[in-house]
Order: structure tokens, then C-alpha cells, then sequence
């Protein structure tokens, strides 16, 4: 199986408090020369008094940093044991598991996808302030391990916008990030869109988490975290971030996944109510990136397995992207051009030909399917654009005509959420063939689109789980020509 649903089942090997390895990194950091995971007592004291010292705070052992963090966030944490799952091919999974027991199962004894990479992502802002480089990249595959020097950047941008932040709270700056890694992905827990029908009457279920998320924060008691005691400005700030995540995602942008128009959402209201637009940004981005940090976190607790060093560059891409349209200096096309622009000139400089983003309607699309492929070798863009060139005229054009739509008024952009885990594990020409054919039939926007829609959201998500968890997509790719494409949902008005 090449995806697996682990929101529930049975312990894992790897997870048995029996493997326990003092040479693994986990342990490599003691605090009075005591292995940290066996400092397992928690805490008296709360997270939130302790945020004013962050020194001392991530000085904690691992196992006591974990249960105070579930102390603070119990009913949060238990709605992530509850979240669905996707998990990549079979390939990305370390050659041998870690030796030390998951934040999952030290506190259920038992595997949750969710809470790993939730607690994973709280770890890899551990390793950040204590500039543990080591321990961050310790199991990335070395052709792509993140540098040294984008590791200093994560630091530097984290010091200047949670430990540095003027006549604001440096220890409110840092609760309300951890706030907002704990949050991030509630939204994947079924019951959260149930218990907002049940409160409100209205179906929101078929939404993406992320706006399932900003709709439950609108209603009092839905979502029990401490989000609602943050102090000004920091509560505006997150409140902004969720806000945000609900039209514009950093990963779909540096997937090219979305569309032109979701970067419309940098200059909304919302955003712009946070009294500090660019700070809002910075702490939705930090924990993006503490997010994919910890992405792998299901299958390896042990590092920042999944911010490599292509992935590092696509997401500052998206920053330096998203910096320009709140500041002023670059529009919306032309700061998802950016992000297609840089994507090229990495793969030119490895020897693929330099795509004319600007100026070639058909060297753009391609971008942006290679964006959406995670493509960051010269040999996997090289698969690409052979298929591509192979392709019915007719599913070429059609793709060509669709990933160029910015999204406005009469001419709604499409969005195939979840296509890049899709694209992104496909090895073989025939996959990659049929794949590609059933992205233009989800492109297409249908008669009787409501007038003042402007992005349309499809969501692959079933698809995957129906037909990719079982392996029957490997067996024959050709089933996806039978498959309806997903019913669409507005996801963004003009």
C-alpha cells in the first residue's frame, strides 16, 4: 500500500519502549548527563509561564516537553488522534524506524499519525532554538539535506520574529506560535465539521480543513485551545493566520497548486486587521515551516526528515513571494510567477532547457506541473516533459488553457486539491499519462458555476484513498479514465 490511514491500529515495532538507543539523536542532548527521554516527570508549571524563558524551556527533556504540551492542550491534542491521514509512497519511509518510542504512543500507547507530526513540528522548533543542526537533518538523504546555511536562516527568521519583536512579548510571541502548530490541523478531524453542523445548521464539511478550521474558531467553545486567551496583538495575528490558511495555503503555493487569486486573500480584511499584516504573515509562516518539518513525523520522530533543502527553497520562494504582495512591490501574477520562475531556474541550472514562464503560456503550465510533481531533479522533469509532449493535443491544450487561469469574475480558476500527493509519488510514463489526462477533466469548470466565483476547489482526496491507498492505481493506472472527476465547491468569491 502506498498510502496508509494510521488514525488508529496497533503498536508499531519501532515504537516499542524496548528499542531504546542511546547513540540514537533523540538522546544525543542530556540535560545533567541524564538521557532526556528518560526525564519523563512533567512539569508543574504552565507552558505559558514557562514561553517567558524559552531557553529553559526547550532545555526540557523531550518526554516532559511532550506531556507538558499535552497538559496544556489536552482536548486539541485528542481531536488529532481523531484526523485523517495520508501518508507518501512507500519509499519515504527511513531505512531503519527510530529506536525511541513516538510522542503517540508515550502518551496513548498506541499510533496516531497526526499527534506525531503535530509534536514532530513542536520538536523541530526545539532543534531551531537550540541551533541543534544535527539533530534536524539527522536522517534526510544526503543529495538533498538541508544546508547548514538555510538552517541559520530558519533561525535568524525565527529569532527576529518570535524572540526580537520590539515593544510586543517575546513569551506571548512564542505561546502563540506553539498555539498555532497545535491548531494547524484540527480542521482534519471529522467530528470538528459534525459538531459545527450540530451548533450552526450549516454543512461545512465538504470544505478544506483549513476553512474548517477558520469556521470553527468563529464559534465560542469549538476549538478549546488557548487561542482565545492570547493576548493582543498576537491573538489578532493567529486569528489572521487561520483566517489566511482558509484561501491561501504557503504549500499549496509552492506546489503551484492553487491559483493567482488565492493570493488575493494577502490583502484581505482580515489579514489587514491584524493592525500588523507582515508580522501575521511571519508567525502563519513559521509555523508552516515548523509544519513541514514535521510532516514525516509519522514515520520518523527523530528529525526534520521532510525540510530538505528543494523543499526549504520552494517555501522561501513562497515567502519572499508573499512578502511582495503585502508590501506592495509585486501583484498577485507576479508573485505566483516568482515562484514558477524559480522553479525553472534551479532545474536549467542542472540542464533542463530554461521554461519561458513569462512569456510562453505553454512553458508556464509546465512549470506549474512540475511544481506540482515536487520535481526537483533534472532527471524527474525530464519524465515530465516527455509525457507531456506524448499527450492527446486535446488534454495538452485543455491544461494549457487551465493552468493559466488567475481565477476572477466569469472565468473561475480550478484548484485539485491533494493532485501534487498524487503526481508526486507517480514513477512511470502510462501513470503520469493517465494522471495528467485526469487533471484537465477536473480543470474544467462546469455551466451554471455560480457568477461570482473565482476559484473552484476539487478535492482528490477520496480518490486517493479509494483507489491509491488499495493499489489499484498501481495495478492500472487506466482506472482514473473511469473515475468521476470530484463534485466542486466554491472556495473563494469574488
Amino acid at each position: 500500500m502506498s498510502f496508509i490511514d494510521c488514525t488508529s491500529g496497533h503498536m508499531t515495532p519501532s515504537e516499542s519502549l524496548s528499542q531504546y538507543n542511546p547513540s540514537h539523536p533523540l538522546f544525543q542532548f542530556t540535560v545533567s548527563g541524564i538521557p532526556e527521554f528518560s526525564k519523563h516527570r512533567p512539569q508543574t508549571h504552565s507552558l505559558r509561564t514557562t514561553c517567558a524563558d524559552p531557553d529553559s524551556l526547550f532545555a526540557t527533556a523531550p518526554e516532559t516537553l511532550i506531556h507538558l504540551l499535552y497538559k496544556e492542550f489536552r482536548d486539541d491534542i485528542n481531536r488529532l488522534r481523531r484526523a485523517y491521514s495520508l501518508r507518501a509512497a512507500n519509499n519515504d519511509s527511513p531505512e531503519e524506524p527510530p529506536g525511541t518510542p513516538s510522542p503517540s504512543f508515550i502518551l496513548f500507547q498506541e499510533p496516531h499519525d497526526e499527534v506525531n507530526r503535530t509534536f514532530t513540528s513542536i520538536l523541530a522548533l526545539r532543534w531551531i532554538h537550540l541551533n541543534h543542526y544535527e539533530a534536524f537533518v539527522a536522517s534526510q538523504p544526503r543529495e538533498t539535506r538541508l544546508a547548514r546555511e538555510s538552517f541559520n536562516w530558519l533561525r535568524a527568521f525565527y529569532n527576529s520574529a518570535i524572540l526580537t519583536t520590539g515593544d510586543s512579548s517575546p513569551a506571548e510571541a512564542l505561546y502563540a506560535l506553539i498555539v498555532s502548530i497545535i491548531t494547524n490541523d484540527l480542521g482534519k478531524d471529522p467530528h470538528l465539521a459534525t459538531e459545527y453542523h450540530s451548533l450552526t445548521g450549516t454543512d461545512i464539511s465538504a470544505l478544506n480543513h483549513d476553512a474548517i478550521l477558520h469556521r470553527a474558531c468563529a464559534v465560542p467553545g469549538l476549538i478549546p485551545s488557548s487561542l482565545g486567551s492570547l493576548l493582543e496583538p498576537y491573538k489578532s495575528d493567529l486569528l489572521a493566520g487561520i483566517a489566511l490558511g482558509a484561501t491561501f495555503n504557503f504549500g499549496q503555493l509552492a506546489q503551484a497548486e492553487n491559483s493567482p487569486v488565492s493570493l488575493t486573500a494577502l490583502r484581505a480584511d482580515e489579514l489587514q486587521g491584524s493592525n500588523n499584516a507582515l508580522r501575521a504573515l511571519q508567525l502563519r509562516f513559521l509555523e508552516q515551516m515548523v509544519d513541514l518539518a514535521g510532516a514525516a513525523g509519522h514515520i520518523d520522530w527523530s528529525c526534520a526528515r521532510k525540510l530538505t533543502q528543494p523543499l526549504f527553497e520552494s517555501y522561501r520562494d513562497v515567502y519572499e513571494a508573499c512578502e511582495g504582495v503585502i508590501r506592495g512591490s509585486l501583484g498577485v501574477c507576479g508573485a505566483y510567477d516568482l515562484v514558477l520562475v524559480r522553479r525553472a531556474e534551479r532545474l536549467h541550472a542542472q540542464g533542463l532547457r530554461l521554461l519561458a514562464v513569462e512569456r510562453e503560456k505553454e512553458d508556464r503550465g509546465l512549470a506549474r506541473l512540475l511544481c506540482m510533481g515536487n520535481v526537483t531533479t533534472v532527471e524527474r522533469a525530464r519524465l515530465f516533459l516527455g509525457v507531456w509532449g506524448g499527450l492527446d493535443s486535446g488534454v495538452r491544450a485543455g491544461l494549457v488553457d487551465a493552468l493559466n487561469v488567475a481565477g476572477c469574475r466569469g472565468a473561475p480558476a480550478v484548484q485539485m486539491t491533494y493532485m501534487p500527493a498524487l503526481l508526486s509519488r507517480i514513477r512511470d510514463e502510462r501513470a503520469l499519462g493517465c494522471a495528467l489526462s485526469f487533471l484537465c477533466r477536473g480543470m474544467v469548470v462546469e455551466d451554471g458555476v455560480d457568477t461570482d466565483a473565482v476559484l473552484i476547489e476539487r478535492s482528490v482526496l477520496g480518490v486517493l484513498k479509494r483507489y491509491v491507498e488499495s493499489g489499484k492505481f498501481d495495478e492500472d493506472p487506466t482506472l482514473l479514465q473511469r473515475v468521476d472527476v470530484p463534485e466542486g465547491v466554491v472556495a473563494q468569491r469574488a
